[in-house]
This record gives structure tokens, sequence and C-alpha cells, in this order.
């Protein structure tokens, strides 16, 4: 906010006259310890706050305020809470409760979270980032009505934002299904599975005018990721997880073929149960090791016959698609050792009229677009 820029300004602008001499006076640490804070020396930072502190100096709360921030910057939430609170008995600033509310988020603590962050809300209304915030601490909560309603007025107020709380809130949907999916069927043994990569050539059909190709991954039996309608398990259309904007070039009217990568994965399962299986949704996952990275995620319907003790391996192929509609992002061999791949068995048809469902695909959105 404001009061923050000019703060640390006018500060920054005193910290040379501390430089070289000896401290005698609580705002001489004060400015060394926003110069150190500037420079990442949070040990440094943290020692002169609580110096002011100690010496009872003014605008205590920005204080405990920056030393709080510091303890969370060196892995030390709780502390960073406690001190932020004191801030808070203070002066009960907006930015306080956001970043509190944070704090208390990423602590697992939903409950205060939101109340902290309705504070915020209530004292700084046209403050864009506490929506945003809010938003990501609802969709945690199960609350999306809410969340897109929060991710909107987000975006209203600062359009600058709706990239980062986009993709936020798209990691949030992904761990939430992801965790589901690590329930298993009774009956059935996943003993392999694995993914191959080729160039390929597709056929265009001439036309007037340029045709925009993007990446969209389509597999073979039309599904898409983690949102397929059908009861039954037949395939049919659904939705990507985590969109982004790649996207190949248009190509001219003269040209008939493209060039694109075709994708084909395949798994082996055995039946383990009494009764014939007849239809297998299963999913692919690329979990990143670095947390910072966007996770992939690929669902599959497969029609088969599969008797008890018999085993089977079915495959299924993603490939680009002409046309407007949203893209996917796609695996590639260069960047494999970034992921941890898994699959999952979201639901099972069984000859004899029955299902098996995971938690995951029963509670699934119908679409899983990202906030607007």
């Amino acid at each position: 906010m404001r009061y923050f820029s000019i703060l640390l300004i006018s500060l920054l602008i005193l910290t040379s006259a501390a430089q070289g001499q000896e401290l005698t006076s609580a705002d001489q640490y004060s400015q060394r310890g926003i110069a150190r804070f500037e420079k990442n020396d949070l040990d440094g930072a943290i020692a002169d706050f609580t110096k002011v502190i100690e010496m009872n100096g003014k605008d205590q709360e920005f204080c405990y305020y920056f030393r709080g921030m510091a303890h969370y910057r060196k892995g030390n939430p709780s502390q960073a809470i406690d001190d932020l609170s004191k801030a808070i008995a203070i002066k009960a600033d907006p930015r306080f409760f956001d970043d509190r509310g944070n704090l208390l988020a990423r602590q697992g603590d939903l409950d205060r979270a939101i109340v902290d962050l309705n504070k915020a809300v209530e004292l700084a209304p046209q403050y864009a980032k506490t929506y945003g915030d809010r938003g990501l601490v609802r969709l945690m909560r199960g609350e999306t009505t809410g969340a897109d309603l929060d991710f909107k007025k987000c975006f209203e107020l600062d359009s600058a934002l709706e990239p980062q709380f986009k993709a936020a809130a798209n990691q949030i949907k992904q761990r939430a299904v992801s965790s589901y999916l690590r329930e298993k069927p009774p009956d059935v043994e996943i003993t392999k599975f694995s993914w191959t990569e080729a160039p390929s050539k597709q056929l265009v059909a001439p036309s007037s005018g340029p045709i925009a190709i993007t990446t969209s991954a389509v597999s073979a039996t039309g599904t898409r990721v983690l949102a397929d309608p059908n009861a039954k398990g037949e395939s049919g259309p659904g939705d990507i997880l985590n969109p982004s904007g790649i996207s190949a070039p248009p190509r001219t009217a003269t040209e008939n073929t493209r060039d694109f990568m075709a994708y084909k994965f395949t798994i082996s399962i055995k039946n383990t149960g009494s009764e014939t299986i007849v239809g297998v949704k299963w999913a692919y996952f690329f979990d990143p090791k670095d947390a910072a990275r966007e996770g992939l995620a690929y669902v599959f319907v497969s029609k088969t016959n599969l008797p008890p003790g018999k085993e089977k391996t079915l495959n299924d192929s993603l490939t680009p698609r002409a046309g407007p509609g949203g893209s996917a992002k796609l695996p590639s061999k260069h960047n494999q050792a970034l992921f941890n791949e898994r699959v999952a068995i979201l639901r099972l048809d069984y000859a004899n009229g029955t299902s098996w469902q995971s938690a995951a695909d029963a509670s699934a959105p119908q679409k899983t677009n990202p906030p607007h």
C-alpha cells in the first residue's frame, strides 16, 4: 500500500546517515533495520527492530511488522504470526490483517485466516490483493462460488494480478483433486505405466483463410482432463486441468499438413476381483518435484473386457486439435526429470452393471476452468 512505499523511501533516504557511525537512537536502528531487511540481512534486521522495540522507539507497529516478515523469510511462521499480532494490537492496519491471514492459511488455520482477510476487506475495500488472497483461502475451504466472486472483484480492481492468482487457484484445485486420487480400487492392481512422444503429421483441409492451430490435448476417446460428464465411462468431452496459453502459429490455406507431437499413454492393470471389468477411467499425473512448478494431469476412458485374474494393457493418445478452444500444457521428454509420474484409477465399470468410483471422480466439478 502507498504508505508502506512512503515509509520505505523516507527511511532509506535517511539510512546513509546511520552507516559508518555508532548508533545511538531508536530512529537510527530503525533506519538500519529497514536497510538490512531490503538487503535480505534477516538476522541483522531482526536484531535492529528488536532494539527499537526495547528502546520504545516510534512506529513500533511497523517494527513488529517488518520483524515478523523477516521471521517469515527465515522460515519461522509462528514467530511471524506472533509479531504481526503485536503489530495489529497497536494499529488495525489492513495490510497486517492480510499478511497474517496468508500466514495462517499457510499453517492450515483456514478459519482464522478467513476472519483476518474479511477484516482486511472491511478496512480497505479497494485493496485488490486482499480479495485475491481471500479467494484462494475460500477455494481451499471448498467455497468455490465465494472464491470466484473474490477473484472477479480482485481482477476488476487490478487486472495485473490476474495471472498470478489464476495460477495459484489452479494449483490449489490440482492439490485438492490429487489428494483424493491416492485412493485405490480394491480389485485392480496397476502393474506398470508409461508414455511416449513422437513427431507426426496431420492432414489439414484447405480453406479460404488461415486456420488457427492450438495444442489443445484431445485423447483418442475424446476425453480430456478430470471432468468427463458421462456417468458410465463412455468416451465424451471433458475439460483440461491447468489450461495454459501455449499455441502454434496459424497455417495458410496452401498447406495441407502440419507437424505436431503425438503422445501415447499406457497403463497395465490386473483384475484381482471376481467381476469382469468393462470400462476404466484412469488419470496420468506429472507431479512437479519443485513446488513452484505447475503439475500436469490427463484423464482417459478405456473400454475393455478384463475377466477376473487376467491382465491387460490399456492405451490412449493425445493429439493437438485444430480450431478455436482451450489449450493444454503437454509433457516433454526434455523436462521429464523435473516430475514424478503416477497413475490413478478414477472409475471401474463391471459387466454386471455395477461400478466403483473414487471420491475424486464423484466430487469432480463439470468444469475445471480457472476463475474469471
